[in-house]
């Protein structure tokens, strides 16, 4: 504790304030507390180390300052620099390196990284309004996270650049994906509660795999603590829309986890009797409230060497989700010399999911000498989805009660369980030899799953003309027609899906002088298997009604695969080699190397239909060569000038390049053997100030050329069915531009960014019109943005901290600017096709207040403005579409294809640190 003494001589009532600041950096000294001797006066200085007392009455007076790790200083009030204080053993000074839980951490974190990253720390993401890491990662410069069926973020897309040139770290390490199709991993499946710190890294160096062009996502989980820590949370919520709504829910239980065949063989043919239908019995309850738990416990043993870490989450949620949907052709309406888009649906849609969220991690590290430990890293993550989902299909309104047996309105019941885990266990060694050199080595075990057993769906049709074409009348008291809608089929369908790995890293660096030379490698073997089947049942008779058991009705076996041409094995081996070069001084700070990475991808497809045998087996194998720069110039000691160039790719998922048929939320999804791989060359500039131990001012620009970039086009193949394939689309550029700025005034702060981002591909569409005698098309260039792109992303979070008080209020808004979704293959030469989503702003509210040492309460409140998703055609109504369906006609210059509602909620806890 630092004292300072001045002898004030007032002649009248005045104001007494001033800043204190660290004396080496010129850092703010935030929660340092004031104190007028001699009087009950005392304040605590803000986050921008200021401090105020007014009115003080005449008189002398001395002033006290006391402040946790700085020396007494002695001097006048008002702006003050008070000196650190320095611990020193026998003349040996012990450093340590920032974790990031702190906000001034991440901002010295960022401001000593080799690349262009940006950091979220342990606080900010505890004050934040989000639970899951996928809506924390919202909040960052540059990304963008698109809202699934349950309103959640699941992907992010990072400055333009779609979710699939993108990886995921934990701990530094490359985790699988439990994504059946996709290499990339959904981000919701991680509590944000277990991370240390969140890192977005934008530039890459040679000792990092290539494989991002975007941006790698790295979540560093909770660290063994220098002391004694015990914290835990547990909260207690609701949604809005489930409130307001009938909650739908399906016997959990009843969902068989091993298809038949699985049970009993490739050879048994399954009866109808065989199967359990309890899984589409539907009953409306009121949820149990949403709810959360967490506990992290850690210390150090052995005279501190060994460090324990263990944290676990639990969170459940329930949400309901309306949409209203139009169903498109992919292929338009041909007319003269034109092309329209052809409406065939309008579908409205719920969703009644429940979630459990789970994760444990536990850390060891052990230090064997100064400059060498040991540590091993475990960490399982589980989510669990069960979703019940109810689709009214009008149809084409304009054939209500027309044509003799004419079925205007079908209906669906869909029960969904989807069970997703990831587990990754990492043996870790940092080692010196010497003073000049140091290697590290890591040993990786990793498995990701995904199982959805039994999905259950039944389909119906309403008959509302009799054979003479007559309405049928409707009886109010069944709220029904006088008939009960037909059954159309009934689908099971199970599937489950691994992705195991096992990898090794090695890292080497030797140091002379102003130069450290740095070697390394890694490998990887990938095992990648998917197993699918699928049993259709149709009526035996064309009057088959359901009346709400199915046991009644006469079923017949259309479809059941024994082997699917879903199923499939795929192995990946990647074998990797990096040099570099850092050249170091007071200014300067240059990295520069190359990595090289062999890829060698396999897939045994078991099954194919008629006239694909020659795909039942395929391979992939390149080489790619990626250097990469790093220039960091020293402005002064709080600015410097970031310059980075690098080559990246970006591999295909391995799904994609299996000839794969798959039945999707809204389109049937096909695979691609054909497809190549991205490859990318990524420049960054960037100036960085940090005037602060929480401010900071980045201003960036960035440029992306990318060849062969990936896209999901919307398709029709000659089966005519309604497919969306991952296609390779030529050339690309994206080039955009960046700002963050934070800064506080006393208890008030705001922190910003905005990114602005500017793509463009040019892709050939087809034009249909018709023609006397025949239909045909023809091809035109069009220019638009990439997939996913947004030209315009915002976050301004308004904040307030009042230390003394202990409370902390955040009022953030996120802006997403409209972008596509999904690609079609037509256009006119006046308008495309393209599936676009309107821009969104969704405004949040979080708080925590302490109370006492230990304790604090906190709520977190959602989607406040009730911002609903909506995706739209760039094409105005056509004439049909406003006489059909007018709910889709409402702007004159789009189409209306879906909008989803969300709702608000609604979150309340309380928080323990010892």
């Amino acid at each position: 504790m630092g004292k300072i003494i001045a002898l004030c001589l007032l002649l009248f009532n005045t104001t007494i304030k001033g800043r204190i600041t660290d004396a080496r950096n010129g850092d703010p000294v935030v929660g340092a507390v004031v104190t007028i001797k001699g009087t009950h006066l005392t304040t605590q200085t803000g986050l921008d180390g200021s401090y105020e007392f007014k009115n003080i009455p005449d008189g002398a007076y001395t002033v006290e300052i006391a402040a946790t790790s700085y020396e007494s200083y002695s001097g006048a009030p008002g702006d003050i620099q008070l000196q650190p204080a320095e611990r020193r053993l026998k003349d040996v000074v012990v450093t340590g390196r920032s974790s990031g839980a702190t906000d001034a951490g991440a901002r010295q974190l960022e401001k000593a990284s080799d690349n262009v990253l940006n950091i979220l720390s342990t606080h900010q993401i505890q004050l934040m309004p989000d639970v899951t890491v996928a809506n924390v990662l919202r909040r960052v410069s540059g990304v963008t996270v698109d809202r699934g069926e349950d309103g959640e973020g699941r992907y992010p897309v990072i400055r333009g650049m779609d979710k699939r040139y993108n990886y995921t770290l934990v701990n530094g390490i490359k985790i699988p994906s439990p994504d059946d199709k996709n290499r990339y991993v959904p981000m919701d499946i991680f509590p944000s509660e277990m991370l240390q710190r969140l890192e977005v890294i934008k530039s890459l160096t040679p000792d990092m795999e290539g494989d991002a062009i975007g941006g790698v996502m790295n979540m560093v989980m909770k660290d063994p603590p220098a002391k004694l820590t015990v914290s835990s949370q547990g909260a207690l919520g609701y949604s809005q829309m489930v409130l307001d709504n009938p909650f739908n829910t399906y016997p959990h239980g009843a969902v068989n986890h091993q298809s038949p065949n699985e049970i009993h063989g490739i050879s048994y043919a399954p009866p109808y009797t065989g199967f359990t239908t309890n899984n589409l019995y539907f009953s409306q309850k009121h949820p149990l409230p949403d709810g959360q738990l967490g506990l992290t416990l850690g210390n150090r043993y052995l005279h501190d060497r060994l460090g324990v870490v263990l944290s676990g989450s639990y969170q459940s949620a329930n949400r309901f989700t309306k949409d209203h949907y139009f169903s498109m052709s992919p292929q338009p309406t041909p007319l003269m010399d034109n092309s329209e888009p052809l409406m065939t649906d309008e579908q409205y849609r719920t969703y009644s999911t429940n979630e459990t969220r789970f994760g444990a991690h536990a850390k060891l590290d052990y230090r064997l000498g100064q400059r060498s430990r040991i540590s091993f890293y475990t960490v399982f993550i589980g989510l669990n989805s069960y979703q019940s989902r109810f689709i009214t299909d009008t149809g084409n309104t304009s054939s209500l009660g027309t044509g003799s047996g004419s079925r205007d309105v079908t209906y669906n019941y869909r029960s969904r369980t989807d069970l997703q885990s990831i587990y990754n266990a990492t043996l870790q060694g940092q080692h010196a030899l010497g003073q000049r050199f140091t290697f590290d080595w890591s040993a990786v075990y990793s498995k990701a799953t995904q199982k959805m057993p039994d999905r259950a769906e039944l389909s119906l049709a309403q008959t509302f003309a009799d054979s003479a074409g007559q309405l049928r009348p409707y009886d109010k008291t069944s709220n029904q027609y006088n008939l009960p809608p037909l059954v159309s089929s009934l689908e099971h369908i199970w599937q489950h899906n691994s992705d195991q790995d096992v990898s090794g890293y090695l890292n080497a660096h030797y140091k002379v002088g102003q130069f450290d030379i740095g070697v390394g490698g890694m490998g990887r073997h990938k095992n990648r298997d998917n197993y699918f089947i699928e049993y259709d049942w149709s009526p035996a008779g064309n009057d088959e009604h359901y009346t709400g058991d199915l046991s009644q009705v006469a079923m017949l076996l259309k479809k059941a695969s024994v082997q699917d041409d879903n199923d499939y094995k795929a192995t990946e081996d990647i074998e990797a080699g990096y040099a570099e070069l850092r050249w170091k001084n007071e200014r300067w700070n240059i990295l520069g190397g190359v990595r090289v990475e062999n890829t060698h991808q396999t897939y045994n497809q078991y099954a194919l239909p008629a006239g694909q045998a020659s795909n039942t087996t395929g391979s992939q194998q390149y080489i790619d060569v990626l250097p990469s720069i790093q220039f960091k110039y020293k402005l002064d000691d709080k600015s410097a000038l970031h310059l980075a160039y690098f080559s990246s790719i970006s591999r295909p998922g391995f799904f994609e390049i299996v000839p794969f048929e798959f039945p999707g939320e809204y389109f049937t999804e096909t695979g691609n053997p054909n497809l190549l791989h991205t490859k990318a060359n990524n420049i960054d500039l960037r100036y960085e100030l940090f005037p602060g131990k929480e401010g900071q001012l980045l201003l960036g620009v960035f440029y992306k050329h990318l060849v062969d970039p990936i896209e999901m086009v919307y398709n029709r193949p000659a089966t005519s069915l309604s497919t969306i394939e991952p296609q390779n689309v030529g050339k690309a550029d994206n080039i955009g531009g960046e700002v963050v700025y934070t800064h506080y005034w006393k208890k008030i702060g705001v922190s910003a960014n905005y990114t602005y981002t500017y793509s463009r591909v040019s892709t050939p569409y087809k034009y249909y019109y018709a023609i006397p005698g025949k239909d045909t098309a023809t091809l035109i260039n069009k220019t638009r943005p990439l997939q996913g792109q947004a030209a315009h992303i915002g976050n301004v979070s308004l904040l307030y901290r009042a230390p003394k008080a202990g409370l902390e209020l955040q009022l953030a808004a996120i802006y997403t600017g409209r972008h596509i979704v999904y690609l079609s293959q037509y256009a006119t030469p006046g308008s495309s096709m393209d599936y676009w989503q309107r821009g969104t702003t969704v405004l949040d509210f979080s708080g925590e207040k302490k109370i006492g040492n230990h304790f604090s309460v906190y709520v977190k409140l959602n989607n406040l403005l009730n911002t609903p998703d909506i995706v739209e055609m760039d094409f105005p109504p056509t004439t049909a579409i406003k006489q059909q369906f007018p709910d889709a006609s409402n702007r004159g210059d789009r189409t209306l294809v879906e909008k989803k509602t969300f709702g608000q909620t609604y979150l309340a806890g309380i928080r323990y640190h010892l």
